[in-house]
């Protein structure tokens, strides 16, 4: 045999062709001893979250077996539990652009075996509650012939949970042989029966409402209230004579266009029209957050009319009870405070006081008989509240009337300008208090 010469391209060839031999040879050794540890790892990083859904379960990775079925690419993985059955993770956009990811296990019978969320950042209260207790067994109560039910007020995160759910029976259902009808609709979501506008629960909707006029008959109250994404605000006339709603004008919408703003048609505010507190209003269908935030105002309303505090318990509404007296009063939403400011005469100690009213903080100078306990004058130096309306409360004919007062006496709201009025009687308060060493 002739013998190659070193520098030619044929023993170049020949040598570079063992070389890759040898090479994929040690890839291939290589591959065989470690692609069992690397899926062993792989499962071992999901085994926990199986055995929650098959406790003490054999399984077995079959993604790679089984994944080309999946024609949606919401599944993630798929573990057999051996003699059990299929645990499928998934994932899917809910409300938050996030994503969210979770599990379902399947019988071999077609019956559920399991659901949880593997991570899920969605709205807490809202979104979240597709893995609450609640859902979560309506789901368990299924097979994997059922349509998936909505759920009311999280549409979005249902909906995504709902197609990562039929995406996973879809290829179950392929595996096992059972048949069902895909395009079954889910149930529509089961809605609360809606209590009367006067016993709703706003508390969350963080709403307040300020007299803008009354002339007797009728009132208009400029209102806000949180809604999804925002404040939402809303001018809502009510006849205070047979205590019903007039007419609302949403003034300013806060929450997500094209979603939340059919609650603000003039179709569905038309709704309110002639409503009392004891009228059950319907949620607005797709627009659950912001309907909630026009009827919190409303309720708000019709109850400032009537002179209630508004629903959410919040800020004063500018109505003092009769014979309650000022020390009796809830100033803690004003957040008022005083300083000294003399002291030189024990008849005429002067205070600086300040008090939140409806849009900023007002501030007075109040001046005491501390020997008697009493006010000897109000003088307003600084208001921050809506001009033509707050600075009602700070006229020279409304501040006289807190001459003589003590944290024994009633006060009355001024009439269209009950926040900033509140501000007033709170600083009062907090320098008769301080008067007194409380």
């Amino acid at each position: 045999m002739k013998n190659l010469d070193h520098n030619s391209a044929q023993y170049k060839a020949l040598l570079l062709g063992i070389l890759c031999a040898v090479c994929g040879l040690l890839l291939s050794v290589v591959n065989a001893v470690t692609a069992p540890i690397i899926e062993a790892n792989a499962l071992a990083a999901v085994k926990k979250s199986l055995e929650e859904i098959y406790p003490g379960g054999s399984f077995k990775d079959v993604t790679e077996d089984l994944i080309a079925k999946d024609e949606t690419g919401l599944i993630d993985g798929i573990y057999e539990a051996e003699g059990q059955g299929y645990v499928f993770t998934l994932h899917g956009v809910g409300y938050n652009s996030n994503g969210l990811t979770f599990m379902v296990g399947f019988n071999n019978d077609g019956t559920v075996s399991g659901y949880k969320a593997l991570e899920q950042q969605e709205t807490s209260g809202v979104g979240s509650r597709c893995f609450d207790d609640d859902y979560s067994s309506q789901i368990m109560a299924l097979t994997s012939s059922d349509p998936v039910p909505l759920l009311s007020g999280a549409t979005l995160t249902s909906t995504a949970v709902s197609n990562g759910i039929n995406a996973a029976k879809a290829v179950f259902n392929d595996l096992m042989g059972i048949s069902y009808d895909p395009d079954a609709a889910p149930a529509a979501p089961e809605k609360e029966a809606q209590k009367p506008l006067g016993e709703e629960d706003f508390s969350k909707s963080e709403v307040t409402c300020e007299e803008v006029s009354n002339d007797g008959t009728t009132a208009v109250y400029h209102c806000s209230a949180k809604g999804f994404e925002g404040i939402n605000e809303a001018d809502v006339t009510v006849n205070v004579t047979d205590g019903t709603i007039v007419s609302i004008a949403v003034t300013s919408f806060g929450d997500t266009a094209g979603v939340g703003d059919t609650a603000t048609t003039d179709a569905e505010l038309a709704r309110y029209a002639g409503a009392s507190a004891s009228t059950v209003v319907d949620a607005t269908t797709g627009a659950s957050f912001t309907s909630t935030s026009i009827r919190a105002m409303a309720a708000a309303a019709l109850n400032v009319a009537a002179g209630k505090e508004p629903v959410s318990g919040g800020s004063d509404s500018g109505s003092a009870s009769a014979g309650t007296g000022l020390a009796a009063e809830d100033f803690s939403a004003n957040e008022a405070g005083c300083r000294v400011w003399s002291n030189l005469d024990s008849s005429a100690y002067v205070y600086k006081c300040h008090a939140k009213g409806y849009e900023g903080v007002n501030e007075a100078t109040i001046t005491l008989n501390k020997d008697e306990g009493t006010v000897t004058s109000v003088e307003v130096t600084a208001f921050k509240d809506t001009s033509g309306v707050g600075d009602k409360a700070t006229s020279a004919e409304e501040l006289a009337k807190y001459a003589g007062v003590s944290l024994d006496s009633s006060i009355d709201a001024t009439t269209g300008a009950s926040y900033t009025s509140a501000s007033i009687r709170a600083m009062i308060a907090a320098a008769l208090n301080m008067a007194e060493g409380n």
